[in-house]
């Protein structure tokens, strides 16, 4: 398992990257209305974000996989630091989105976390060390409301002034106290072994089968929850008078939901049912939480659906990245983990423009059933993942080796996912 102090300052690391997200998402849909944006212009701030993430984040991991993973990440903390510096210095949405856009390319070493990770853990621990780097994700949204919330009052530039002086103090501290997770196992890994060694490579291998599948899953997942978020705030401020606060509020509950189960009951679950089935779970859960929105008549009910749909997402994120982690060989974990970023970047990106879309143009429900829907489509995607095995001994097999046996949906009903041991 990873050192405690290299796992703390990764974890501080990934929870101040959301923070900023978390900050922004409660507060962002009034404030930008305040300025005269549309509903689609609310959107397309959100969805920059992730359009640098989209594109920084395989850039980062292919090139972390070749000079190693902690120098990437104190770049990416001082990138997220003048972010938010940005974001406190904005006074018009040219800048806001400016800031926004910062932010999402500082956002692509989430995937040089994953890496880390799992160059330091080995079979069913690496769903679990993976759990915690999603609850530092959740926790850095369930903060980022709160600080939002607590700071807006003395001025909106002020929490992100905050936020820049948090990047700063982690910066430090993982200047000191981390690592570099390529050491851990036998010496510095070479990438030019791996099967994402060259850019041809490294396309056939994320469109292979079980990867192109998981990638799918991640893909509409994310367009499910992100398109949900995206147009929440909108949607309850015209059905039930919701305020910024009381949206604060909301996500600071999902966030607190997702920090349980990420980092103490998905990797329990993980080690009861399979990742497979933890993710299959997750995929219900989520599509029912999204789906039942617009049909809720009353505030109070919208509280009941938040810990539906954060659970959801705290049990198919670890579970899916430790599936596509068994799934691919040591040498190339950064750069697969930065091609999942780009297919979980192209549902952040194209989901908020097509929820704003939907919510202007057709009816303000419509986000919430077609991301319920692609949720649904997920699961059956889903149900054809079959289960891992991944044995320290073979480690260094073919990754292709680690998959074997008949598809889930034609797995006896009665015997469980099979395991690492």
């Amino acid at each position: 398992m990873l050192r405690r102090a290299g796992l703390g300052v990764l974890f501080g690391t990934v929870m101040v990257d959301m923070m900023g997200f978390g900050i922004v998402l409660p507060l962002l849909p009034f404030y930008a209305e305040e300025m005269g944006a549309s509903p689609r212009w609310v959107t397309l701030i959100i969805a920059s974000f992730s359009i640098t993430q989209l594109l920084s984040a395989p850039i980062w991991g292919r090139f972390s996989d070749r000079v190693g993973r902690r120098r990437l990440l104190l770049i990416g903390l001082f990138a997220s630091a003048l972010s938010y510096l940005l974001f406190a210095l904005a006074d018009n949405l040219w800048v806001l989105l400016l800031s926004r856009a910062t932010a999402g390319a500082a956002g692509g070493t989430v995937g040089i976390a994953q890496a880390y990770v799992a160059d330091s853990t080995e079979g069913e621990e690496r769903a679990k060390g993976l759990g915690l780097i999603g609850a530092a994700s959740g926790l850095g949204i369930m903060l980022g409301p709160a600080i939002g919330g607590a700071f807006s009052s003395f001025g909106l530039g002020v929490p992100g002034y905050v936020a820049a002086g948090l990047c700063l103090l982690n910066l430090m501290a993982a200047m000191v106290l981390l690592p570099e997770s390529r050491h851990f196992r036998s010496g510095r890994a070479d990438a030019s072994k791996g099967e994402a060694a060259t850019v041809w490579l490294w396309l056939r291998s994320l469109t292979r089968f079980p990867l192109r599948v998981l990638l799918l899953v991640y893909f509409l997942t994310l367009a499910c929850f992100t398109s949900m978020t995206s147009v929440l705030a909108l949607y309850a401020e015209r059905v039930f008078a919701m305020t910024a606060a009381d949206m604060g509020l909301v996500f600071t509950l999902a966030g607190g939901c997702t920090v349980i189960v990420r980092g103490g009951l998905v990797g329990r679950i993980v080690e009861r049912f399979g990742e497979p089935r933890t993710m299959r779970a997750g995929c219900a859960l989520l599509a029912l939480g999204v789906g039942a929105i617009p049909f809720i008549e009353e505030g109070w009910q919208l509280w009941v659906l938040v810990p539906i749909w954060a659970s959801a997402t705290g049990l198919i994120f670890p579970a899916l990245h430790a599936l596509i982690s068994r799934a691919t060989d040591e040498h190339s974990q950064g750069s697969v983990f930065g091609g999942s970023q780009v297919a979980g970047g192209a549902g952040r990106v194209l989901a908020p423009l097509a929820a704003g879309h939907l919510f202007e143009l057709y009816s303000i429900e419509s986000p919430f059933l077609v991301g319920a829907a692609a949720s649904a489509i997920a699961l059956w995607l889903a149900l054809r993942v079959p289960a891992a095995r991944d044995p320290k001994a073979k480690e260094a097999l073919d990754p292709t080796d680690r998959w074997t046996g008949p598809v889930a949906a034609h797995e006896p009903r009665d015997q469980p996912d099979a395991r690492s041991p």
